[in-house]
């Protein structure tokens, strides 16, 4: 397990990053309600599920505030420091992984979480840029994109009720080409839903 995050130590800033954009959005004034299909109001404080890991990559579902995301078998998810982890297969080999997390937010959609979230990214990777927006469970997420000599790295964002969800992706490129990271980031954001 520990061997699938070297070369990732990149990831822990971005990750820093996107919980400094969080607080930052939660200390400037919100906007009228918030939108989407799925919005309701979710549970003030982050409650944390226990996550339905199978011993040795069993895959698993992780839960944060009514949102969830599931895991195939072979991925392996595991809750650290407020957040879950969930580890591609590594085969032998480094790969990557994602970083799940669902907090209260202030902002009212998705393109205030992207401008937030933008200017942290491109200091990490340079050639950061937003892409199209994705919908994943009926809900609609930012999706932002950067790579560097080390890391490749996806950070998918969306405002379900009050919360803001965010899965921080990274790989690493020696092992894992921008194809194959695709790949595996599609393995797992078509099970996102949201309960509220």
């Amino acid at each position: 397990m520990t061997g699938s995050r070297t070369g990732l130590s990149r990831s822990l800033t971005a990750i820093a990053v996107s919980a400094i954009t969080a607080m930052v959005l939660c200390s400037c004034g919100g906007g009228d309600d918030p939108s989407g299909p799925d919005a309701s109001s979710p549970p003030s404080s982050p409650e944390a599920s226990e996550s339905t890991t199978a011993p040795s990559g069993g895959g698993g579902t992780a839960e944060i505030n009514g949102a969830t995301l599931t895991a195939p078998a072979g991925w392996e998810v595991e809750f650290e420091d407020s957040s879950y982890v969930l580890s591609a297969p590594a085969d032998g080999h480094p790969t990557g992984l994602g970083t799940f997390n669902a907090d209260v937010t202030l902002a009212s959609d998705v393109n205030e979480l992207a401008e937030a979230a933008m200017p942290g990214i491109k200091e990490l990777f340079p050639d950061a840029e937003r892409l199209k927006d994705v919908t994943y469970g009926g809900t609609v997420f930012f999706h932002l994109r950067g790579s560097s000599d080390t890391e490749v790295y996806d950070l998918y964002g969306a405002v379900v009720g009050e919360s803001e969800a965010e899965v921080a992706w990274s790989f690493n490129p020696e092992w894992v080409t921008r194809d194959e990271a695709d790949e595996f980031i599609n393995q797992v954001m078509p099970s996102f839903k949201f309960e509220g």
